[in-house]
């Protein structure tokens, strides 16, 4: 009588997508070194299989959590590396002619700009970045609150303060199209600026974005890059 053997079934590889979304979570938990080895992944699998548009989401995700560790140890080897990814997804984007990318690299070398404190140069990147957003939702508030901060460190104090204002008012109108923890990450980021940003000209008004930003980082326990960057300027704070 024969016997049959069964061969053992191999695992199913994760897919480039799932990789991503774990990267994601991750990196907003605040454990960027693990993000960064999940995106190195996503990232070659997309390239394996020929998926460049997937891939800048990924790029996008890898850029952002060199940014944290930035935000972390204020490391300026981090900001380079920011830069580097910024300029490796223009290339990217001009070989692949993937033109509706242009605004979000426009954005994240402002991104970069800002780490480096070089802020013209951010203020004009930002401003490309808004003025070629294809869509008016929330996401192009919190990218308006980005160009404000600029705006505001690039001595246009009263106009960067608008356009931050003007960036939080956008997403409010929009809150219905976003789930409450991007609008909490948004809208306290927004606030958390302003804080930073009036320390010095405005104690009182800096105090009262402060606690506008503190209210929503307390009520929600996922905002854990806030609560380290509140807990971050709270110590340094003059006051």
């Amino acid at each position: 009588m024969l016997t049959t053997i069964n061969s053992p079934v191999s695992a199913t590889p994760i897919s480039a997508a799932e990789l991503q979304k774990q990267a994601d979570v991750m990196r907003e938990k605040g454990e960027s070194l693990k993000a960064i080895d999940l995106y190195n992944q996503a990232i070659v699998r997309y390239q394996e299989g020929k998926e460049t548009v997937n891939m800048i989401g990924a790029l996008t995700g890898r850029l952002l959590s060199w940014k944290h560790l930035f935000y972390k140890t204020e490391d300026k080897i981090y900001a380079i590396f920011v830069r580097k990814e910024a300029e490796a997804m223009l290339e990217i984007a001009k070989e692949h002619q993937l033109f509706d990318k242009f605004h979000l690299i426009h954005f994240l070398y402002g991104t970069s700009a800002m780490l480096l404190k070089d802020y013209p140069t951010a203020e004009e990147e930002f401003g490309q970045a808004v003025k070629f957003y294809p869509y008016n939702n929330a996401e192009k508030g919190d990218w308006i609150g980005h160009l404000g901060e600029a705006t505001y460190k690039n001595d246009k104090k009263e106009e960067g303060k608008k356009l931050i204002l003007q960036g939080v008012q956008i997403i409010e109108e929009n809150s219905s199209q976003l789930d409450s923890f991007l609008f909490n990450v948004w809208v306290s980021g927004a606030y958390l600026r302003l804080a930073k940003l009036l320390e010095l000209d405005n104690i009182e008004e800096s105090h009262f974005y402060l606690n506008q930003a503190k209210q929503i980082i307390d009520s929600d326990e996922r905002l854990v890059i806030r609560k380290q960057q509140l807990a971050s300027f709270t110590k340094s704070s003059v006051s």
